[in-house]
């Protein structure tokens, strides 16, 4: 694959990362989370949503049929991992990248294709509530069941940490119509509304200041139009949607620990001890060094990742997780190192290296941590063996 970025791609990474340096300071980053920015709410500003739109951001990856720019995985890392040296909040990757995946791969026709068209110009932010309390990363662990009525269908179940929840217009749920809690067969897909009866939302704040929701069904009724796509087949979908997310989100962490080495160098240079700079220090360029080395290492994981997309199940699965499995050893060593190189500055709230800390660990435990994804890779060796 190419490793260097075409005109157009470069135009893109420079509209993000200007964007990002002029709209999303780390003050203004702050005021946003807390909820006393002037805008939109805690955690989501309508105004840098519009302007997702605008650029055609929300659209790059949407099929052109569909109102997108037909544009590849590639031009969606660019965005995120430009968003990652920012530390946006807004759910760019829960909404235009793992729902629209989803949709896209589904079927888009009637109202999945309407509602596709809507992620493009922002109208719409649909969110996947998958996720289960007994799942351990297996995207075919499905308890929440969908059971036939007369004028549709009944969903009874818990989906938990569904990012971009409190801000989402529609839940794409997963839900069994047939076979048991681990069968790839029987995953049905439903599209449901905040407003609809049976459905309680449970707001969260999660340790990055981004927001999600636990999504509680008690007999939500549907009217049978509600189900996407082919009754019990919705698996393929989920899993080809959650390697697009796994991979960029990967692409986001080299953007976060990309940042986070930067900020650390400036600090290093500036910090005086014994009447010098701590940077000028042996020990510390050794450290700074390795940091770098794991960076590296795990970009050409993302580019490995980003190959494989296109490609087999297996194959496809296999470069994801070891995209992964690294980025989660990097971001706890960069991160960490990170933080023990600022001293005791770097735990502060109100300094920035700890909240890069913290994106990363999140980033490590969603889509799988890394045993979950060691795990995934020993099993698909085995079944090509």
């Amino acid at each position: 694959m190419e490793f260097e970025l075409n005109p157009e791609q470069v135009q893109l990474q420079d509209s993000v990362r200007r964007f990002v340096e002029k709209q999303y300071d780390f003050e203004a980053r702050r005021r946003l989370v807390r909820g006393d920015s002037g805008q939109s709410g805690a955690g989501f500003a309508a105004a840098h949503w519009a302007t997702f739109a605008e650029l055609g951001w929300l659209a790059i990856g949407l099929p052109e049929e569909h109102g997108g720019f037909g544009g590849s995985a590639v031009e969606q890392a660019i965005i995120l991992e430009e968003f990652g040296r920012g530390l946006v909040v807004e759910p760019f990757l829960p909404v235009a990248v793992l729902a629209a995946q989803v949709l896209a791969a589904i079927g888009a026709e009637g109202k999945v294709a309407d509602l596709l068209a809507d992620i493009g110009t922002g109208e719409a932010r649909p969110v996947l509530a998958h996720g289960e309390v007994d799942a351990g990363g297996e995207i075919a662990f499905v308890e929440t069941t969908a059971t036939p009525t007369p004028t549709g269908w009944s969903l009874s179940g818990r989906k938990v940490l569904v990012v971009g929840a409190p801000f989402a217009t529609h839940y794409l749920v997963s839900a069994r119509t047939s076979g048991a809690p681990g069968d790839e067969a029987g995953i049905s897909l439903f599209l449901v509304e905040p407003e609809d009866a049976g459905l309680e939302r449970i707001d969260l704040r999660l340790s990055d200041s981004s927001r999600a929701a636990e999504i509680v069904l008690h007999d939500a009724e549907l009217p049978a139009d509600r189900l996407i796509g082919a009754e019990g087949g919705a698996f393929g979908a989920i899993a080809a949607a959650h390697a697009h997310a796994t991979t960029l989100i990967c692409a986001e962490a080299i953007g976060v620990m990309d940042r986070a080495l930067w900020v650390t160098r400036d600090y290093l240079k500036t910090r005086q001890q014994f009447g010098q700079p701590i940077g000028n220090f042996q020990a510390l360029q050794h450290r700074m060094a390795d940091m770098v080395i794991e960076l590296e290492l795990s970009r050409a994981q993302v580019f490995g990742a980003l190959a494989s997309l296109n490609g087999t199940a297996i194959a496809r699965d296999h470069a994801v997780s070891s995209a992964k499995v690294q980025i989660g050893r990097a971001a706890k060593f960069i991160g960490g190192n990170a933080i023990q190189l600022h001293g005791g500055i770097g735990i502060t709230e109100e300094y920035v290296i700890g909240h890069y800390y913290k994106r990363l660990m999140m980033i490590d435990n969603a889509y799988g941590n890394v045993a979950y994804h060691l795990a995934r890779m020993s099993k698909l060796a085995a079944a090509v063996a």
